[in-house]
């Protein structure tokens, strides 16, 4: 099957099992790996940028089932009122039935965590100090690929990226986009006075925090310079950070892809890199 009739085989993740609002699980029905040389992952877990839709998603999971076609698959959207509204609470119910599946597996297990943007990465971050919490140990994870992000909050590309979810009737756009704009600086002004670090830069400091990422969980960043919401150079930090506390990193910038756009851009290429970490931690 070529990418895009992978891309095809599943539009909206019908086949997927909705386990709440967020969480989709797959259960795979061989236990055959198509490659006699690489196992599958026994997990494979993905989690979306702010917005994206089970639609979005679809265009991974097709391609992970075409490629692991025994491994799990569980998939998470997030949305931008998930992580701009709903309480703590709220969200580690979100997280919970994805939760359960990863705290029930089997210390040998091989797993894949795959996360986009700020949405996915602060979920994924979520699940890990979550799981952290009820079992004293990092998030099993056996490679990592982090899709267009980590980013900083910067007014510009804030702003952009809460804009993807702007309704498209042109007075709602307008009235949402000032409503936005209002928020940021509410937001911003709110974590200056509690003078606690805001949701990205939690993220930040979480995705390189060793009790919930093991160190010796190789990871793949995969950004563009052509990204107007997360700028490359706040990647860029990023990796060198991992790198300075141990992590085993790669990473792959691109010239123009968008942002979460990759695999747009170049499917072929996205690919080998993902089969690329696999086959060196598997």
């Amino acid at each position: 099957m070529s990418l895009n009739a992978a891309a095809k085989a599943s539009v909206a993740l019908e086949h997927f099992v909705r386990l709440n609002q967020s969480v989709f699980y797959h259960e795979p029905t061989t236990s055959k790996s198509k490659s006699s040389t690489t196992p599958d992952p026994d997990v494979i877990f993905l989690a979306g940028w702010m917005d994206a839709s089970p639609r979005n998603l679809a265009k991974y999971t097709a391609e992970y089932e075409r490629l692991y076609p025994s491994a799990r698959i569980i998939a998470i959207t997030t949305t931008s009122i998930d992580a701009a509204f709903l309480p703590h609470s709220s969200n580690l119910k979100r997280i919970q039935p994805a939760l359960e599946i990863l705290c029930t597996l089997p210390p040998e297990s091989k797993v894949i965590v795959h996360f986009f943007s700020v949405g996915g990465a602060w979920t994924t971050c979520l699940v890990a100090k979550e799981y952290h919490a009820k079992t004293g140990r990092p998030l099993p994870v056996t490679g990592m690929i982090l899709d267009s992000t980590p980013g900083r909050v910067k007014y510009a590309y804030t702003i952009r990226a809460f804009a993807v979810a702007l309704p498209k009737h042109p007075i709602l756009n307008a009235l949402t986009n000032i409503g936005i704009r209002i928020m940021f600086f509410l937001y911003v002004f709110a974590y200056w006075v509690s003078g606690k670090p805001d949701l990205i830069a939690r993220t930040r400091a979480d995705l390189n925090n060793k009790a919930y990422f093991a160190t010796d969980v190789k990871r793949l960043y995969v950004y563009s310079e052509a990204d107007d919401k997360v700028a490359w150079e706040f990647v860029e930090e990023h990796i060198e950070e991992a790198r300075g506390l141990g992590y085993t990193v790669q990473g792959d910038r691109w010239v123009d892809s968008t942002h979460c756009g990759h695999l747009l851009v170049d499917a072929e290429r996205y690919w080998r890199c993902v089969t690329s970490l696999w086959t060196s931690v598997s």
